[in-house]
C-alpha cells in the first residue's frame, strides 16, 4: 500500500470524528425539547471534548501495545454506541445527565482512542513531511461540519434532533470501523530508513518530554490556542441566529463555511511548520487570533461575524497541525503517538475552558463583548509563552 494514502484514509476518518464540530447545530433544537439552559447545552460539548483530549494519552499508550488497528476498531465502536444511546436520551428523566455519560463521556472516549491513530501512522510512514502529512489527515476534523452541520440540520428538521443522533451511530460506525482495517505501523527496517533521513538524535519518551521547559511551554500555548477556537465553534451557529438573526438554516451554512477555513487550516499550518518551523507558526497563530478577538468584540454586523468567526476557526484548525508537528520537531517521531497523546491534554482544557467561560461570561453579562475581550487577553498570554519558550526548544 503506498504510503501517501495514509493521510487521506485519517481524512475521511476524521471527517466523522468532527461532527462534534457541528454541535452547535444541535444546541437550540435540545434546549426546546428539554428545556436546557445555555450553559447546559453547552456541557455535552464540553464533556466530550474534554474526555477526547483526556484519552489521548491512554490512546496512544495502548497503540503501542495492541498496535494501531486494534485501538482504532475499539474507539470506532464507542464512538457510535455514544451516538447511538443519545437517541434514548428521552427516555430517562435526567436527560441532561444521560446525554453527559451517553454521549460526552462514550463517544468522547471513543474519539480520543481513535483520533491520535492515523497521525501517527501518517507521522511514521511520512516523517520527512511529517506537518503536510499530519494536516491532510487532520483536515477531515476541520471539514467535517461542512458536511455534517448542514447534513445534520437537515435530519434534525426531517427526523428529529434524537433520530439524527440514531442514524449518525450507525453511519459512524460502519464508516469508522472499514477504515481501520488498514490501519498499521511501518515495517522496522523501512521506518528506519525514513527516520534517518530526518533524525537530529531526538527521541524522547513521554517522561523525558514533560520534564522539559519546551513541553511545558507547547502545552500551554496549545491550550491557549485552542480556547479562542473553542468559543468560536461553540457559538457560531447560536451567535447567528440571536445576534446576526440568521435563521437555523443559515446559521448552520455558516457553520459549514467556518469548517472550511477550520480545514483549510490545518494543512496551511502544517505546510508552515515544515517550512518555517512550529515556533514561526505558534506566534503567527497568536497575532491572528489577538485580531479575531479584538475585531468581533467591536461590533455586531453579518460581515464582522464571517470575517473574524472564520479567522478563529482557521487558527483553531491550525493549532492542531502545529501542536503533532511541534511535538515530533522538539522530541522525535518514533514515540509520537504516545507524545503527542500528553501534548493532546491541553486540548482537553481548552475545550473545558473555552464553552463554559463564554457560557458563563455570557450568562452573567448578557453580551459577547467581554467574551471576545477575554479571547484577546488569552491571546496576548499565548503570543508570550510561544516566543519566551518554543524558540529553540527543549
Amino acid at each position: 500500500m503506498n504510503r501517501w494514502l495514509y493521510p487521506p484514509i485519517g481524512f475521511i476518518i476524521n471527517i466523522a470524528l468532527g461532527t462534534i464540530y457541528s454541535w452547535s447545530v444541535f444546541r437550540v433544537p435540545l434546549e426546546k425539547l428539554f428545556s436546557w439552559s445555555s450553559v447546559e447545552s453547552s456541557l455535552p460539548f464540553t464533556v466530550f471534548l474534554a474526555l477526547f483530549g483526556l484519552t489521548m494519552p491512554f490512546g496512544g499508550r495502548l497503540m503501542s501495545t495492541i498496535g494501531p488497528r486494534k485501538t482504532a476498531l475499539m474507539g470506532s465502536v464507542l464512538v457510535g454506541l455514544g451516538w447511538v444511546l443519545a437517541y434514548f436520551a428521552d427516555k430517562v428523566p435526567w436527560s441532561l445527565a444521560y446525554m453527559l455519560v451517553a454521549y460526552g463521556v462514550i463517544g468522547g472516549v471513543g474519539v480520543g482512542l481513535v483520533y491520535g491513530v492515523p497521525i501517527a501512522v501518517s507521522s511514521r510512514w511520512i516523517p520527512e513531511r511529517k506537518g503536510l502529512a499530519t494536516g491532510i489527515t487532520i483536515l477531515g476534523f476541520g471539514l467535517s461540519p461542512l458536511i455534517t452541520a448542514v447534513t445534520s440540520a437537515l435530519l434534525i428538521q426531517s427526523v428529529g434532533v434524537l433520530q439524527t443522533f440514531l442514524y449518525l451511530g450507525i453511519t459512524f460506525t460502519i464508516i469508522l470501523v472499514i477504515l481501520s482495517l488498514p490501519l498499521r505501523f511501518p515495517p522496522a527496517e523501512t521506518a528506519a530508513a525514513a527516520l534517518a533521513t530526518v533524525s537530529k538524535g531526538l527521541d524522547l519518551q513521554p517522561r523525558e518530554m514533560v520534564k522539559t521547559r519546551t513541553f511545558a511551554g507547547l502545552w500551554l500555548s496549545y491550550v491557549l490556542g485552542t480556547t479562542g477556537g473553542f468559543i468560536a465553534i461553540s457559538l457560531a451557529a447560536k451567535y447567528g441566529q440571536e445576534v446576526i438573526k440568521l435563521d437555523p438554516a443559515l446559521a448552520a451554512v455558516a457553520t459549514a463555511v467556518f469548517a472550511i477555513f477550520n480545514g483549510v487550516g490545518r494543512p496551511s499550518f502544517g505546510y508552515l511548520c515544515d517550512k518555517i518551523g512550529p515556533y514561526n507558526a505558534a506566534w503567527i497563530s497568536f497575532v491572528m487570533i489577538l485580531a479575531a478577538a479584538l475585531g468581533a468584540s467591536g461590533g455586531a454586523s453579518l460581515l464582522i461575524y464571517f470575517t473574524t468567526f472564520s479567522l478563529l476557526w482557521f487558527t483553531f484548525g491550525g493549532w492542531l497541525a502545529i501542536a503533532p508537528a511541534a511535538t515530533s520537531t522538539y522530541f522525535g517521531v518514533k514515540n509520537i503517538g504516545s507524545n503527542y497523546g500528553v501534548v493532546f491534554t491541553a486540548y482537553g482544557v481548552g475545550a473545558i475552558v473555552g464553552p463554559q467561560v463564554s457560557s458563563y461570561i455570557y450568562a452573567s453579562t448578557g453580551t459577547y463583548s467581554l467574551v471576545f475581550l477575554t479571547t484577546a487577553v488569552l491571546a496576548l498570554v499565548g503570543l508570550a509563552v510561544a516566543v519566551t519558550t518554543l524558540k529553540r526548544g527543549r
